[in-house]
């Protein structure tokens, strides 16, 4: 199987799910931190336009696809690659470990009111966890190093983002050298909706981005 694949001209990782909890292993018994990221179309056709976007996705440590229509756009058809990513295998198989090695966390969402739906989030499905510090950054406007200061001062083993994109790019791109984790896992705001909320709203946006990144495919493939 493929182990990288380039759609719209980013290249992805193309991972099964075991293969991709043997790098997070690894990862996790390292000593700089790693970084991870859920890949949606929404990122991909916004990558287009926005070149900062688009480095941040190349230069992650592990690009997970979170979306099936990603994969059949660059060429994909294995029916386990499609399978595992429809059902967000790697996100439950990711939550099932940390949960069992009682791994620290930190939680980072743009607003107070997303912050308290993903402590929720995480309360409900992986008590197991442990949240050491919690930041809403629209409640920290121009105390950005106070929170990534907050943040070493845990030295939680994951640090789990809901940010929107690019915003959660921007970030991690401005402060992954000054972050003292083992783990980024960028779940970006649509985090809710993939993992059971909100599915009507869901499939709009998904059918929304789908037709878009048709179009650009179909053109990109043209010029080249």
């Amino acid at each position: 199987m493929i182990k990288k694949i380039e759609i719209l001209g980013i290249q992805l990782d193309n991972y099964t799910v075991q293969e991709a909890m043997g790098k997070v292993e690894t990862f996790l018994n390292g000593t700089a931190m790693s970084t991870i990221e859920d890949i949606s179309m929404e990122m991909l056709v916004k990558a287009q336009e926005d070149e900062a976007l688009r480095d941040s996705i190349e230069s992650l440590d592990l690009a997970v696809i979170s979306e099936q229509e990603i994969l059949k756009a660059a060429g994909v058809h294995s029916p386990q690659r499609l399978r595992e990513t429809e059902e967000q295998q790697f996100f439950a198989e990711f939550m099932k470990r940390a949960a069992r090695d009682n791994r620290t966390v930190c939680l980072v969402a743009d607003t107070g009111q997303q912050l308290s739906q993903l402590q929720s989030f995480f309360r409900e499905n992986y008590g197991k966890l442990r949240i050491l510090k919690s930041f809403a950054l629209e409640e920290c406007v121009g105390d950005v190093e106070g929170v990534v200061n907050d943040i070493n001062g845990e030295s939680p083993d994951i640090i789990f983002s809901v940010l929107p994109v690019p915003e959660q790019e921007y970030f991690l791109m401005e402060q992954r050298n000054k972050l003292n984790a083992g783990i980024w896992y960028g779940m970006g705001s649509g985090y809710a909706s993939v993992h059971g909320v909100s599915k009507i709203k869901r499939m709009a946006k998904r059918l929304l981005h789908r037709g878009i990144m048709k179009r650009m495919v179909s053109k990109y493939d043209q010029e080249k």
